[in-house]
């Protein structure tokens, strides 16, 4: 957390050399009308929003009257107490800018007289500034006015009044002021440099996340974030807003997702509580094709939060909530160049993804998400393959709160940011996931895929057999290795069927995959020789490839199998829905008696009985009904 060093303390500026909104310029002007103002007294008004800076315009105004050699006072009535003097405090501070005993007297007139009559044995002006008359109660400040005009309104003396007149009464305000000055805007693009300098102080400490693109940036922050910068106020606001809650989650959190999201918080905090209450209408990705397309019910939610909208900050905020989140409807009237839908917002970590969009709320990595930190550590507790199937293997038998296997999250979050890995350690933890895939059965054979798929887009296309090659005959995985050959494969359109991929977006070459077949036949060989092929994850899918590659092998061994219990129970159990896939192996006539005595046995396990049990009422119906009746 930084320190209150590093917290900006909103303090106005007081040398024109500092300035960066163009205000210099615009107060030398208003200090030579100071300067030139008829002796007979003047009241100047300086007026603008609160947090603009009327007070940093004010003081470089000074700076410049300073050099000048006049006398400079500043009177802040709002820091005397609600019984104090007030028009003996102004003719003291009067008296003393411009050298002389403060005036004696019980009421305002005679103050007024008696200053006058001492400044009209001097030359020069004195001028008065009054900063932040806002800050007055209506009792309080009705009683500094009546000063001003009295006591202050003296030949010699100038006062430069500093208020926001719109927060006041027309009437009262002409009377008080002669000739009023509204503070320029800042020269454009003046806040947003003001604020991306004081953002790269921190950045520099806490780097974005490689993720962050400089197109996603330019999207949100103009005219998104940009909008909301009104004021100088405004960017140390968020400034400081972003020293705080920052840090804790730069390496979660998409850094330009993750500023909007707190500027929507500072600054239109209705608006982001309708985003936290609602993730359902604002994360995801997917969206209708066209604004009229979207259903009624999503365009009233999204209308009555558009209507809600302040018109100044409108367009730049629904540009900011539909670039931010995919899955919100464009909207009528509005063209607004932004992402297309259906892209993964996952990988650039963004506000959109379902998995993360807590984080950017509870300013915490949700306990069903592996925070990157942790992600960090698991992939550095070694190089080996052996040492990422170690932690695969631990992650197995971990659960978060929602009873998930940790696994899950680690092998989706793992290829979501696949392309940030170390391309050092990327065929360790193919390696890896290859050692541990029949660990699992099958069920996770999607995740894997997509895993492969995305560690395998780091390594150049001419080099991927060599390390498939490596890896494939070096590890455990037999049945997981069958299915990678044989999806590879059909992407070529190998062995019937037409080519899952377009050429040109294959994972491997056709030689590549001659080659690997070859690799997983050894392998399916090796279990063979070992006596374990029938304990195989996607036995099925294993001996539909191995009949494909070596048809009198696996038939042989298949033939072998039907006469050995444990192996026909794997057998049958490896077509559970329809066993009539394994005709091309076996005619399930010819085994249906072998599989009924092994139901009669009843020493399979429940799951065990099951599949035997649908087997015989497929092939022997006449005896399950008999089981039944019985």
């Amino acid at each position: 957390m930084p320190s209150q060093a590093q917290l900006s303390a909103d303090r106005p500026l007081r040398d024109p050399v500092d300035d960066r909104l163009g205000y210099a310029r615009f107060a030398e002007h208003l200090a030579a009308t100071i300067a030139d103002a008829p002796d007979e007294g003047l009241a100047v008004g300086l007026h603008g929003d609160s947090g603009a800076g009327k007070t940093t315009a004010a003081n470089f105004a000074r700076h410049h009257l300073g050099a000048t050699g006049g006398a400079v006072v500043e009177f802040a009535p709002w820091s005397y107490g609600a019984k104090s003097d007030l028009a003996a405090a102004l003719a003291a501070a009067i008296a003393g800018a411009a050298g002389l005993n403060p005036p004696e007297g019980g009421n305002p007139g005679e103050l007024r007289a008696g200053l006058a009559a001492a400044l009209g044995e001097r030359t020069g002006r004195v001028v008065v500034i009054v900063d932040d008359l806002d800050r007055l109660e209506p009792a309080r400040l009705a009683d500094a006015i009546r000063v001003l005009e009295g006591v202050g309104r003296v030949p010699g003396v100038v006062q430069l009044l500093v208020f926001d007149r719109r927060r006041h009464d027309p009437v009262t305000v002409d009377r008080l002021v002669q000739v009023p000055f509204d503070l320029p805007l800042p020269e454009q693009g003046a806040l947003a440099q003001m604020f991306l300098d004081g953002l790269r102080d921190l950045l520099e400490r806490y780097p974005a996340t490689a993720v962050v693109t400089e197109h996603h940036w330019q999207q949100i922050f103009s005219p998104g974030i940009e909008t909301l910068l009104v004021t100088p106020r405004d960017v140390v606001r968020l400034l400081n807003t972003l020293r705080v809650t920052y840090p804790p989650l730069a390496a979660e959190v998409n850094t330009a997702d993750f500023i909007a999201i707190e500027a929507i918080r500072v600054f239109r905090p209705a608006l982001h509580d309708t985003i936290r209450r609602t993730p359902g209408r604002f994360a995801g990705s997917s969206r209708p094709r066209t604004a009229a397309a979207a259903d009624e019910e999503s365009k009233l939610f999204h209308g009555a939060w558009i209507d809600q909208l302040d018109p100044a900050a409108r367009v730049g905020l629904i540009t900011l909530i539909l670039r931010l989140f995919p899955a919100v409807p464009d909207v009528e009237g509005l063209i607004i160049t932004r992402d297309p839908p259906g892209e993964d917002t996952r990988p650039e970590l963004r506000v959109a993804s379902t998995e993360l969009f807590s984080t950017y709320f509870r300013f915490t990595v949700p306990a069903t998400v592996i925070a990157k930190s942790e992600m960090a550590e698991l992939l550095a507790q070694g190089t080996a393959p052996e040492s990422y199937a170690a932690v695969l293997r631990r992650l197995a038998g971990e659960r978060d709160p929602s009873g998930n296997s940790r696994i899950v999250t680690f092998v989706d979050q793992l290829g979501a940011s696949a392309t940030s890995l170390d391309a050092a350690r990327v065929e360790s933890v193919i390696g890896g996931v290859i050692e541990v895939g029949d660990d699992f059965g099958s069920e996770l054979d999607d995740r894997f895929d997509r895993l492969l798929d995305r560690l395998l887009e780091r390594v150049p296309v001419e080099q991927r057999g060599d390390l498939l090659e490596r890896q494939f005959g070096a590890r455990a995985g037999v049945g997981l290795i069958v299915a990678e050959v044989a999806r590879f494969g059909r992407e070529h359109g190998r062995h019937g069927g037409p080519p899952e991929r377009p050429e040109g977006q294959r994972t491997i070459g056709l030689d590549d995959v001659a080659r690997l077949e070859q690799v997983a036949l050894a392998r399916i060989r090796e279990r063979v020789a070992a006596g374990s092929l029938a304990s195989v994850p996607r036995l099925a899918l294993v001996l539909g490839r191995w009949r494909v590659w070596d048809r009198g092998e696996c038939l042989s061994w298949v033939s072998d199998a039907v006469a050995d219990d444990p192996s026909l129970i794997a057998l049958v159990m490896a077509f559970p829905e329809n066993p009539e896939a394994m005709r091309p192996l076996v005619a399930p006539e010819h085994i249906v008696h072998r599989v009924r005595a092994l139901v009669a046995e009843g020493t399979a396990s429940p799951p065990q009985r099951t599949a035997l049990e649908r087997f015989v009422a497929a092939y022997a119906p006449e005896d399950a009904a008999v089981e039944d009746a019985s």
